[in-house]
């Protein structure tokens, strides 16, 4: 039981590295799990997370660049994992039109995980150790970042909702995760399925479909824990929506390639992650997703 958590259960719900051009909400609507530490009963820490995106159509252009602090947690008892996440977002756009800046706090959001099945196998000399489990859940995000924008100004798109630190709107979060553990190895899969509803102001974001799996391999040097990760996140964007109409270009599918490492010594951990694109069809091909970074502090108890 406990070396399914001293891996990383990875994004699983991840939010951070999705679709991004001015229509598709790269910032406010997304979030990221990543990793977790290693953790007996439960962990808190604090994490940062970057994405950049560009987006070109012949005479106009933007750059994108979202940015997120928050304070993140999980505590787990039996067959039960809760975690709670409060981002605190800051926006930061150029473009033909000028700069736009924006900061504040996001939409807070829990989840919650079941253990529906594991079989484990204890190592020995001869044999590694072995663990199938599988996992159920779901979570909701709450409208707690501010998401007003003014529709009355002469200048307003739907783009800038995608501007602000919360999406207005309640969502709800199904997953399942497949974590494969055979000695210093493992695989972890998840899928993930977001439903969005409308904001206060009939602005809805598409409905998101997220794959994400990562290998990983666990070795020990000196006091430090290392496990480096190596894996890909797919995630399929449904098309938005504003007073009951099709936002037109607002839906599409990513894949990042990503990297990381989580060092970990006694309670005190360190996640680091970075990502690049692999293929995608944002926008008709007109927004790019450039790269994205994470890292993180934990402890763990």
């Amino acid at each position: 039981m406990k070396n399914i958590f001293l891996v990383l259960i990875l994004s699983f719900l991840s939010f951070n590295s999705t679709l991004a051009c001015p229509y598709c909400g790269c910032g406010n609507s997304n979030f990221q799990i990543g990793v977790l530490p290693t953790y007996s009963n439960a962990f808190f820490g604090v994490r940062y997370n970057y994405s950049h995106f560009k987006t070109d159509s012949g005479s106009q252009y933007s750059r994108d660049y979202f940015h997120t602090a928050e304070i993140w947690g999980g505590y787990k008892i039996g067959k039960f994992q809760m975690m709670a996440f409060v981002p605190y977002l800051s926006v930061h756009k150029l473009s033909d039109e000028g700069d736009v800046n924006s900061s504040g706090l996001g939409d807070i959001t829990l989840l919650g995980n079941y253990e529906l099945y594991t079989k484990m196998k204890p190592g020995s000399e001869t044999k590694r150790s072995f663990t199938n489990a599988l996992w159920i859940g779901g979570g909701i995000k709450f409208h707690t970042g501010q998401s007003i924008v003014n529709l009355n100004d002469p200048a307003f798109t739907v783009g800038d909702f995608s501007q602000t630190p919360g999406t207005g709107s309640t969502d709800y979060l199904l997953n399942v995760n497949h974590n494969l553990l055979s000695g210093n190895n493992g695989i972890v899969t998840n899928l993930a399925y977001r439903i969005n509803t409308s904001n206060a102001q009939q602005f809805q974001y598409g409905n998101r479909l997220y794959v994400t799996m990562n290998y990983f391999h666990s070795f020990v040097a000196g006091m430090f824990v290392i496990r480096p990760t190596a894996g890909f996140n797919l995630v399929v964007n449904g098309t938005n929506h504003f007073q009951n109409t099709r936002v037109i270009g607002s839906s599409g599918y990513i894949v990042v390639g990503h990297v990381g490492v989580n060092v970990q010594r006694g309670n005190i951990g360190l996640i680091m992650n970075g990502g690049l694109p692999m293929a995608e069809d944002l926008y008709h091909g007109l927004t790019q997703f450039n790269e994205s970074a994470s890292v993180a502090l934990t402890y763990s108890f």
